[in-house]
């Protein structure tokens, strides 16, 4: 059977409904695609910032729990008054009844001038003190600086201490003792800035 043109002329408006179809589906088919990488893509942005935002909420969070710790130590502080101003009467009456609990056998100190603590932006004051004991033994020390601490409103931080045997009569320290030290202790109280109360 032989197409004639009167056939082909049936045909065309077929082909072109056929090649106006495939257009179509093409055109859908590409039409999903780019949906698909769009939502993709879509999808990957709002995963990506919903991480940042998680990533920021845990930071927050921990910031938070940072600054009230921080808070919980400055009312500590503020209630075992360590912002109080230096009282040197009541630290050494510390000392003194410390050195009875402990029966240390001799003591004597001498506190420096008080001044700004180095790197302490202003916030924070100093008195160095030289102090000299008499121990029975080196063991004595320890317990001795704790007391003190556990009584103080200060800090009181150890910058050094050296041992030696006890020889004769000192004149600094009564005879008696077997073990003489020397320690230089820096006693650290807080001030709160000018106009504010902490």
């Amino acid at each position: 059977m032989k197409l004639q043109a009167r056939d082909l002329s049936r045909l065309w408006p077929a082909l072109g409904l056929a090649l106006l179809l495939s257009a179509l589906g093409a055109a859908s088919a590409w039409w999903g695609t780019r949906q698909a990488i769009e939502a993709r893509q879509a999808r990957q942005q709002s995963a990506e910032q919903l991480q940042q935002i998680q990533s920021r909420l845990r930071q927050a969070r921990d910031e938070a729990a940072e600054l009230h710790q921080s808070g919980l130590r400055f009312q500590a502080l503020v209630q075992q008054g360590f912002f109080a101003p230096a009282n040197r009467l009541e630290w050494v009456e510390q000392l003194r009844q410390v050195r009875q609990a402990l029966a240390i056998p001799a003591m004597h100190y001498e506190f420096q001038p008080q001044r700004p603590l180095e790197n302490g932006h202003g916030h924070f004051l100093v008195s160095t003190m030289d102090l000299f004991l008499g121990l029975n033994h080196e063991m004595e020390l320890e317990p001795f600086l704790a007391q003190l601490s556990g009584r103080s409103n200060a800090l009181i931080l150890a910058r050094e201490c050296d041992f030696s045997r006890a020889a004769g009569n000192d004149p600094v320290l009564r005879p008696g003792p077997n073990i003489q030290v020397h320690c230089r202790l820096d006693w650290i109280t807080g001030q709160p800035s000018e106009g504010k109360t902490p």
